[in-house]
């Protein structure tokens, strides 16, 4: 623990301050505090012992406030590999979605007079999102499509979300790729 006094002194030592320089001012201290300051140690009664103790307690003072901005650097370099990975890995997933937006707007494509694109009430934190219904072989298929993708999609039809044909029927995506797989098999 580094006492006041210690660090009084560390301080001193540490701005250029010396024991008996010649431009050291001696400070009045009130009677009321002189009390309180009876064990203060002053240029005419710290022993060398005393000063080689606070002398000890100003290099371990050091010492840990470099061990500290030691571990501090660590954990900054830590936060920045931990920042770079988590922008590395939303690159990688924005650029899967962008991927499987473009194959859902060809699907669409294929399927012009059975799809409809219409704004999602269903996300309240970022506008521009859509859904876009697909009804092939008379089931439903649904995506969700980010603000950043619905260019992709200037070929098919916009609908309000009223619009019977962009109701959502209660299909889990589980059972759209169960239906796409089935589809698939024909």
């Amino acid at each position: 623990m580094i006492y006041p006094l210690a660090l009084a002194t560390i301080l001193a030592l540490s701005t250029g301050w010396c024991w008996g320089h010649a431009t050291a001012r001696t400070r009045h201290i009130p009677t009321h505090q002189e009390q309180h300051m009876s064990d203060r140690l002053t240029v005419d009664t710290i022993t060398s012992d005393q000063l080689d103790a606070l002398i000890a307690e100003r290099d371990d003072a050091r010492e840990q406030l470099h061990l500290v901005s030691g571990m501090r650097q660590r954990n900054l370099d830590a936060a920045a590999v931990a920042i770079q990975r988590a922008e590395q890995a939303e690159a990688e997933r924005d650029g899967a979605y962008r991927e499987r937006a473009q194959l859902i707007a060809w699907l669409a494509a294929l399927h012009p007079d059975h799809a409809v694109l219409a704004p999602a009430l269903d996300i309240d934190d970022e506008d521009g999102w859509h859904l876009l219904f697909l009804t092939v072989a008379g089931r439903q298929l649904s995506w969700h499509i980010a603000p950043r993708d619905v260019e992709l999609f200037q070929h098919v039809q916009r609908v309000d979300p009223a619009d019977p044909r962009a109701q959502w029927d209660g299909h889990t995506t589980a059972e759209k790729y169960q239906r796409i797989a089935a589809l698939s098999r024909r």
